[in-house]
C-alpha cells in the first residue's frame, strides 16, 4: 500500500484570481458648480434624442447665458451633436476636446465621458463625410449613365438611317475592248 501512495496527485493550492486590467472610473466626489453630475448628463444625452430642433434650439440659448464650467461645455457639445446642423458636430467635438484637455476635468470624472463623446463625434464626422462623397459618385453615376442612353440613343438613330438608305446596285466595271 506504501507504494500506491506516492501516485496520489497533491493538491495545486489555488490562486487568486488576475486583477482587472483597468481600474474602475472615479466617483466625482465635487459636484460641478452647474449641478451637472455624471448620471445627470447622461441622462440629458438621452432626453436629447427625443427633442425636437426648436426645443434644441431654446436649450441651447438657455446654456448660452449659463457660465462656461465643464458640465455646460458638455452639455452644449451634446446638443450641438444632436442639432446636426453645419459644422455642428466640428464644433462638438472641439467643446468635448476642451474638457478632455481640461486640468479639472479629472475632478468631476468628465474626463472618460469628454473623451468618449469626442470619440463619436469624430467618428459621425468621418461618416458624414462618407455620406458626402458617395452621395458625390452616386450622381456622378447617374450623369454618366444619362450621357451613356443618349448617346446609345444617337447610335441607334444613326443606325437606323444607315438601313433606310437605298443600297445602290454594283455596276459591272466597264470591259475594256
Amino acid at each position: 500500500m506504501v507504494w500506491l501512495s506516492g501516485c496520489v496527485a497533491k493538491p495545486v493550492p489555488m490562486r487568486e484570481p488576475p486583477m482587472a486590467f483597468c481600474k474602475p472610473a472615479p466617483t466625482p466626489t465635487r459636484i460641478d458648480p452647474s449641478g451637472a453630475g455624471l448620471g445627470e448628463l447622461l441622462s440629458y444625452q438621452n432626453g436629447l434624442r427625443q427633442q425636437g430642433y426648436a426645443e434644441l434650439n431654446r436649450a441651447m440659448q438657455g446654456l448660452s447665458n449659463q457660465t462656461a464650467s465643464q458640465g455646460v461645455m458638455l452639455r452644449r457639445a451634446m446638443l450641438l451633436a444632436a442639432m446636426r446642423g453645419p459644422g455642428d458636430l466640428s464644433r462638438a467635438q472641439l467643446l468635448a476636446d476642451t474638457v478632455a484637455q481640461s486640468a479639472g476635468a479629472d475632478e468631476h470624472g468628465y474626463r472618460p465621458l469628454a473623451q468618449l463623446l469626442s470619440a463619436n463625434y469624430a467618428d459621425a464626422r468621418r461618416q458624414e463625410d462618407t455620406l458626402d462623397k458617395l452621395d458625390k459618385l452616386t450622381i456622378q453615376v447617374r450623369e454618366a449613365q444619362r450621357r451613356n442612353d443618349l448617346l446609345n440613343e444617337k447610335l441607334e438613330a444613326l443606325k437606323n438611317i444607315e438601313r433606310s438608305l437605298s443600297v445602290r446596285p454594283v455596276l459591272p466595271a466597264a470591259s475594256a475592248k
